[in-house]
């Protein structure tokens, strides 16, 4: 089995896991404004535990976003540096398909039909970065939709329109000013341990791109459903 580092900064939390054989080490933490102290020391704690050097790993995987703009710098900063320095490849992971497969393994009873997830970020202004996605037959989460920045009502639209089985994330804002009894909704945020279930995946798939090739997502505007800022890497 390959040996993945992953590492989740997008929202609030701070994560990083690492798969080393049939093993796994993680660090999580939900310190708001502290990602910049907690990433590099959460990074050196897993790959101690696990008794790896950088080289050692055969691939990053990383979330590329939506989220938060500072949060999604500082942890694709990161992944730059290691990358860069040992050079290996990057599996880039939306940070909603993150959240879902968080839902599912945090919260998802086994006994439970499998739905349609739909996971939701706050993203200012009246806006919120929207996804949805359901489980295919090998049990890996596909996107129903575009992951896309929708106004509030649109996205209430969009949430009828899906019909998800469970609203998730960062959308008590949104939620508790709308009618939407019937629709259960869990706040979660993303936990790179199913980051890395999701880049083992892609990394057997033959998924993983250069550093340099990274793209972090903003959802940004009105007057596109998806815009990528490259960020420069000279």
């Amino acid at each position: 089995m390959a040996s993945i580092l992953a590492i989740e900064t997008s929202t609030a939390a701070c994560s990083v896991a690492l798969s080393v054989g049939g093993a796994r080490f993680s660090r999580y933490s939900e310190e708001p404004r502290s990602h910049t102290r907690l990433i590099m020391t959460m990074v050196d704690a897993v790959l101690v535990e696990a008794g790896l050097r950088v080289s050692d790993l055969d691939a990053i995987a990383v979330t590329v976003g939506p989220g938060s703009f500072t949060g999604l710098r500082i942890g694709f900063a990161t992944v730059q540096g290691l990358a860069f320095a040992a050079q290996l490849p990057v599996i880039p992971v939306s940070t909603l398909e993150v959240m879902a497969q968080t839902y599912r393994r945090k919260c998802k009873r086994h006994d439970q039909q499998p739905g349609i997830v739909m996971p939701l970020l706050d993203a200012r202004m009246g806006e919120f970065n929207c996804g949805a996605y359901r489980l295919d037959n090998g049990q890996h989460n596909v996107a129903v939709i575009a992951d896309q920045l929708l106004s509030g009502k649109a996205t209430l639209e969009l949430i009828e329109s899906v019909n998800p089985e469970v609203i998730i994330g960062d959308a008590s804002v949104l939620l508790n000013t709308a009618d939407l009894q019937q629709y259960a909704y869990q706040a979660i945020y993303p936990d790179a341990i199913d980051l890395l279930d999701i880049g083992l995946v892609k990394q057997a798939r033959g998924e993983t791109v250069a550093v340099g090739a990274v793209e972090l997502v903003y959802l940004r505007g009105t007057e596109a459903w998806k815009k990528h800022t490259k960020l420069r890497t000279g």
